[in-house]
């Protein structure tokens, strides 16, 4: 058996690895189950930004109670130093009138920004419970359909196992220097090797010389699809 039939053996061995592979990463329940992932990661990182907006939300709260209750005392004092006549002059007067003013809407406006923040922290409040919530359901399927999958992932590994030994084993009967070759243009397009046939690469359905032919025909020579770069191979039988 030439060393090309024995690489085209191989080849069949390592796309039934690959196939494989690739039908573990899209099995239904692996894909489930990254969704869910991907959910309570989601949501943990909605949970820690509401977190973090919350601990703003109180700090900005403990600053407006205290602006509010200075204004407060503030107002309240000027309005006793007016009843009380404590002011000697009409100047002092009027600028203790005016800082009443100021103080009087200073303590409105603190107010109402802290009616509407205590208004949007029920509404917060109400949106955090619900994100915990999705969290928690989500992360509690994953849980279940987890140790579904565990038991199925074992089942495939084992199978993934058997198939890469079997590939090893051909790949004992191929030459070094074929396989190096082998391995090098898979890097760059898989199935590595292609059939010839009718003088056209199966692999990209370039039409080659028909020399290429002849030239494959019972021979043991490497020669490479001019287009992708593939492995050619014609059995002998053809």
């Amino acid at each position: 058996m030439r060393q090309l039939d024995k690489l085209w053996e191989y080849q069949q061995a390592d796309k039934k690895v690959a196939d494989y592979e690739t039908e573990i990463r899209q099995f239904p329940l692996r894909v489930q189950l990254l969704k869910l992932r991907n959910i309570v990661a989601d949501q943990q990182t909605v949970v820690r930004g509401m977190e973090n907006d919350a601990n703003k939300a109180l700090e900005r709260l403990e600053e407006l109670s205290t602006q509010r209750d200075r204004a407060a005392e503030t107002f309240e004092q000027i309005g006793k130093d007016l009843e009380a006549n404590a002011y000697e002059t009409a100047a002092q007067v009027r600028e203790a009138i005016q800082q009443m003013t100021d103080a009087e809407t200073a303590l409105k406006n603190a107010e109402k920004e802290l009616a509407k923040m205590v208004s949007h922290s029920q509404m917060m409040e109400n949106r955090y419970k619900e994100v915990r919530l999705k969290a928690g359901k989500a992360r509690d399927e994953y849980t279940r359909l987890k140790a579904t999958y565990d038991k199925e992932f074992e089942k495939q590994t084992a199978q993934l196992e058997e198939l890469k030994k079997q590939r090893a084993e051909v790949g004992e009967q191929v030459d070094p220097k074929y396989m190096e070759r082998y391995k090098a243009v898979r890097g760059q397009c898989f199935p590595a090797m292609a059939r010839l046939n009718n003088d056209q690469c199966s692999g990209c359905n370039m039409s080659l010389p028909s020399a290429v032919a002849k030239q494959l025909q019972g021979s043991d020579e490497i020669i490479e699809c001019e287009n992708c770069g593939r492995i050619l191979y014609m059995p002998d039988a053809q």
